[in-house]
């Protein structure tokens, strides 16, 4: 199988995490959210997406805008697609979910709660917990999933919205960052798990090994 990372970060660097991730269960390309004409063309040439972070905010107009092709993307994809911190927050923003700013940034491992039994946290349980890596200071707004066509999956006492699944379309969108397993000498491999539910719902039959 192979999958398109659309790097939504402002640099070539940072996507690395993302890449080291995706390579344990899948080929893949990266395009850059910049490359309107390559993502224009990309819709249904892949077996996956995922849609990775960035040092932009989803808060500010003058951010979003320069994220338009990959919002058409999502728009018109039928592909399975992960969301990634702003790349969740971007896909819950196109199919017309809200958002808004914490009082202060999240820069930490958090205690993520499974509200729902669902694909991408199998193996976890309904009202199970995971630890997963945060960096963010937006996020989506609860009270704004249903009219968007969304189903919230897990929540943290951090996050209102950690973890989304679109009703229809098959979109999942986390707030954390299941690629990144150690901040300050912390490690925790629950990003991985849910990494390997995602593609083996895309048809990957690679391990993490």
């Amino acid at each position: 199988m192979k999958t398109l990372i659309v790097n939504n970060y402002l640099g070539r660097k940072k996507v690395f995490r993302v890449v080291e991730a995706v390579e344990k269960f899948s080929e893949y390309e990266v395009l850059s959210y910049a490359q309107t004409k390559e993502l224009g063309r990309a819709a249904g040439n892949f077996d996956a997406i995922i849609l990775t972070g960035s040092e932009a905010r989803i808060t500010r107009s003058e951010h979003v805008k320069l994220f338009s092709a990959v919002s058409e993307l999502i728009k018109d994809s039928s592909t399975p697609t992960f969301g990634i911190c702003f790349g969740h927050q971007l896909a819950c923003l196109t199919f017309g979910a809200e958002v808004g700013s914490l009082k202060s940034p999240v820069k930490r491992f958090e205690k993520i709660r499974v509200l729902k039994e669902n694909e991408i946290f199998r193996g976890f349980g309904k009202g199970g917990f995971a630890w997963l890596a945060e960096y963010h200071h937006d996020y989506v707004k609860k009270r704004s999933l249903r009219r968007a066509g969304l189903e919230l999956l897990a929540d943290s006492s951090s996050c209102e919205v950690e973890a989304v699944k679109h009703e229809r379309k098959p979109f999942y969108g986390v707030q954390f960052h299941p690629e990144k397993a150690e901040i300050g000498g912390e490690k925790h491999f629950d990003g991985l798990k849910i990494l390997k539910n995602f593609f083996n719902l895309c048809g990957s039959r690679r391990d993490i090994g």
